[in-house]
């Protein structure tokens, strides 16, 4: 299933699927969402792979979802470098998800990914596009920011985005 990046970023709890799939050039946008999923789940054990790590071992994720255990907390999976590769794999896991979640998070995928048609279609996925930002959503995230600060002029906002060249993680360290 398909959302819109800009509807996830107002209200990042409105989801509820299991896997998610994060895609696309904006590394700033990916990296705004990673931060508002882990403040978002406090309470869950937040555990961290890399694609190729899974891949060289594919009984790591397998064991982590199917070791439950009643005092612990909830986990949440984020999977960086996601592609094609990892599909297969998903399709296994999914049906053994219960609580948990897993966040994929990857570059430019194209229409014919396999990952990318998966989540798209999928009732019980969620594939989200990061595409790169316009001046009028840098505005936002500037006013946003520095809401309530007096010295704050067109002038000022306008000399805040060309400095930053119109990338969110540059923004983020001028603000």
């Amino acid at each position: 299933m398909i959302f819109k990046s800009y509807l996830l970023e107002q209200n990042i709890c409105s989801l509820e699927k299991k896997l998610f799939l994060f895609f696309g050039e904006n590394i700033g946008l990916r990296d705004d969402f990673k931060k508002k999923i882990k403040s978002f789940n406090k309470d869950s054990e937040i555990l961290i792979f890399n694609q190729e790590e899974i891949l060289k071992n594919k009984n790591i994720l397998y064991d982590e979802i199917n070791n439950i255990s009643l005092f612990e907390k909830k986990k949440i999976y984020f999977i960086d470098q996601a592609s094609d590769k990892i599909l297969e794999l998903l399709e296994i896991i999914e049906s053994r998800i219960d609580d948990q979640k897993i966040y994929l998070f990857s570059d430019i995928l194209d229409k014919k990914s396999n990952l990318r048609n998966y989540f798209e279609k999928s009732k019980d996925c969620a594939a989200i596009a990061c595409y790169a930002d316009n001046e009028i959503g840098i505005r936002k995230i500037i006013l946003n920011e520095l809401k309530g600060f007096e010295g704050l002029s067109t002038y000022n906002i306008n000399l805040i985005i060309d400095s930053c060249n119109l990338d969110r993680s540059k923004l983020k360290n001028e603000l």
